[in-house]
This record gives C-alpha cells, structure tokens and sequence, in this order.
C-alpha cells in the first residue's frame, strides 16, 4: 500500500510518501514541502493547493491518504482567524481527495501522533520528530540547509513540517498494523421476557 502523508499549515505543507508491505513495514518513497501561495486571495491559494496535492497524488498514485488533524485551540498559540484557515485548508484538501480520486482522508490528532511513536513516557516535541521518525525508518533523516544571517549552516525549518508529515504516515500504519475489536453486540431479549418483566413491573405497582 501507499499513503501519501500531509501536515498542513496555511504557510508549509509537510508531504511524504510511504510504502508498507504486508508486515507493516514502512519505507519512505519521496518527501518534500509546498508553500501555498499567500499572496493570492484565499479561494485562489485553496483552488492553487488542491491542484498541487491531488496532482502529487495522481502521480504517486497513493492508495490512501492521511493528514494531520488541524488543532482546535492551543492556549497563545493560535486564534481564530489561524484556526478557521487551518480548518478551511484541511477541508478542502480532504474533500479534493474524496472529490476527484475517491480516497476518504483519515485524519489523526496531534497527540496521538506523538503517543504512537514516542520512545519514552515523555511526549516528543515537534523538534525532536526529525530524529525520532528516522529512527523508525531507519534512514538518516533527509535534512534541507541553509545558511543564517550569523553564517551558521542549520537546517531549515520546514524540516519539522516533512517530518510530521512522516510521523502522521507512520501513525496510520502503526493504526492499521493493529488487531481490530470487535464490536459488542447487545443480548437479543425475547418478546416472552420483555413481556414478563412488563407484568411483574404492573403487578408490582
């Protein structure tokens, strides 16, 4: 099978590609990041974004596709005019993916992202996702430089956005990789019975 892999914010859209076979085991096929177009008004950006994913899609021809869930409310870290573009951009793209290739797009909040893969009872930061979802592979993580104002060579920043994008793809297999439970079902009660308890419940009265 084949997931293709989004964390998608209004500024970077993380993106991978990952294979797992049989055994669940995944490989990571092509990474990169997008840039919507923030110059553009809001519809154009959206229109511009769900051509340029379902376009990745198409050519990678996934089978699934995955993304990270847009996060509701963090305390001074969001508000809502960020949260109702983060909505409207992962809608569309979800609705793009049912639209033109028949894929439902399973989202997946961002902590049970970081429980699923956590090594430690301590939750992953964002930072540490490079590292952490390398190790998974067992890959050096395909970092991107670039040089500062201080002439210090550090990796770019959108690093973090392809690797939660990664992290998303991995949740899913480690999701699917998992027994299913089975749904309860309720005890049929006989019409005899719910007639019985009826008339001891009137005689009782």
């Amino acid at each position: 099978m084949r997931v293709l892999c989004l964390d998608a914010s209004s500024t970077t859209i993380g993106i991978a590609v990952i294979d797992y076979d049989d055994g669940y085991k995944p490989t990571l096929i092509h990474q990169e990041f997008y840039k919507p177009n923030k110059s553009l008004e809001l519809t154009d950006m959206l229109v511009e974004t769900r051509r340029f994913i379902i376009g990745l899609a198409e050519t990678h021809k996934t089978d699934e596709i995955v993304i990270e869930d847009y996060v509701r409310f963090m305390s001074g870290k969001s508000n809502s005019k960020t949260t109702i573009l983060l909505a409207i951009l992962n809608m569309t793209l979800r609705i793009a993916a049912l639209d033109n290739l028949g894929i439902n797009v399973v989202p997946y909040n961002v902590l049970k992202i970081r429980h699923a893969l956590k090594k430690t009872k301590t939750i992953p930061s964002k930072e540490e996702m490079p590292e952490l979802v390398a190790e998974i592979l067992g890959i050096k993580f395909p970092y991107l430089y670039k040089e500062n104002r201080k002439k210090e060579v550090l990796p770019i920043p959108e690093c973090n956005d392809v690797a939660d994008a990664i992290a998303v793809g991995l949740t899913h297999i480690k999701v699917m990789s998992e027994p299913k439970k089975k749904a309860k079902t309720k005890k049929k009660v006989s019409k005899k019975k719910t007639a019985k308890k009826a008339v001891k419940k009137a005689i009782k009265k």
